[in-house]
């Protein structure tokens, strides 16, 4: 490849965030750029030591619920990938699949993990970072922030299309709807036998995929069966009733059922938008595509980034008081962002030129952004 070639897979990152491009559904970049805020007020309101009464609020205190959201869009959008490509085809390339997502996932991710390495020069402890090589950071101890939840989803990824790829041998994909409502199943017996009688870890697969198997539902029913999606008439009612199940079963028992009531309700505001025939003014907002498309390498640089700002804050708050608290808070999302546009240029655009020229043409690789960044938390 000679340095022509080189250079022109940095060519067009600027453009790609700029314009939308087509079939892009703008209601899940709103979804998606709630998710990134809301997992970013969670460890804004942590690290800068927000005083008591400011992390209760919703926006801070149920901040954790936006990887939930992150979950629903993945299951979303990966199970409209596989279950088109069982319903089109003859089954699933799982080879090819895998693939796809890779270039998609791990540059930027091994990119972090070789900076937390390179920590090390300079007295990091670097305990577990095998872990993180390995997406094992739902089982063992890691060092790269939020990791859990980027394994629990590289895990779906692998498992996903291994499982379809296997059962359309014998059954024909329209009936697979059973597979994401049996996963839904399994994972709440999963939690109620592990609370009850063994010792339960909220974040394995086995145990936090209810919004996964939620999406994952929705994607079937987006494949095989639109016009419900497109109905009017029967999309509020589901969507008011996901919602009326989700806060019940909260209720019930929020240990057992928390994360599958927040799938239900997350669920419902992805099948919500998704129907609209005209999307409003507020949602067509370029800023929800831009947060949405940097939104992977936000979730993975706010971690060090917030650790260090944190620690410039404790010196602001002594001199300025608490309204540097919000005064700050912009500014630290702004830099998230920035720091996301440099690695999304340098890193995650090039990367997306090479899997068009590997497993795809052009077009593929410049799909849905939502969908192209589905692997963030």
């Amino acid at each position: 490849m000679d340095v022509r070639s080189v250079l022109s897979l940095f060519r067009g990152a600027v453009q790609d965030l700029r314009v939308r491009p087509r079939g892009n559904v703008p209601a899940l970049d709103m979804l998606r750029s709630l998710a990134i805020l809301l997992v970013f007020n969670s460890h804004y309101s942590s690290e800068l030591q927000a005083l008591p009464w400011v992390q209760a609020l919703p926006v801070f205190n149920r901040g954790w619920t936006g990887v939930d959201l992150f979950f629903v869009l993945s299951g979303y959008l990966i199970g409209s990938q596989l279950w088109k490509e069982a319903k089109y085809s003859d089954g699933i390339q799982v080879g090819r699949f895998l693939l796809r997502r890779g270039l998609r996932i791990w540059p930027l991710y091994y990119a972090f993990v070789a900076l937390i390495a390179l920590e090390g020069l300079f007295g990091r402890n670097l305990s577990g970072l095998w872990v993180d090589s390995c997406f094992l950071s739902n089982h063992f101890h890691n060092q790269v922030g939020g990791g859990w939840s980027l394994s629990n989803e590289e895990q779906f990824y692998i498992l996903a299309p291994v499982t379809i790829a296997f059962l359309v041998r014998w059954f024909k994909p329209r009936h697979l709807w059973v597979l994401p409502v049996s996963g839904l199943i399994l994972l709440v017996s999963d939690r109620w036998i592990l609370i009850h009688m063994l010792s339960y870890q909220f974040v394995p697969l086995y145990t936090h995929a209810d919004g996964l198997a939620v999406g994952g539902l929705l994607a079937w029913f987006a494949v095989f069966r639109p016009e419900l999606i497109r109905s009017k008439h029967l999309r509020l009612p589901v969507c008011a009733a996901m919602v009326f199940v989700g806060s019940g079963l909260y209720y019930i028992d929020r240990q057992v059922l928390s994360f599958t009531a927040t799938a239900l309700i997350f669920g419902a505001a992805v099948l919500w938008g998704l129907g609209l025939e005209r999307t409003p003014t507020l949602l067509d907002w370029h800023g929800f595509y831009l947060i949405s498309r940097l939104s992977y390498g936000m979730y993975l640089n706010q971690f060090g980034l917030l650790e260090h700002l944190g620690k410039l804050w404790l010196v602001a708050r002594a001199e300025g008081g608490e309204p540097v608290f919000w005064a700050l808070y912009p500014v630290c999302v702004l830099a998230s962002m920035a720091v996301a546009f440099l690695t999304f240029q340098l890193i995650e655009w090039p990367f997306l030129q090479i899997r068009a020229r590997w497993v795809g043409s052009k077009k593929q690789a410049q799909p849905q952004s939502v969908a192209e960044a589905a692997s963030a938390p």
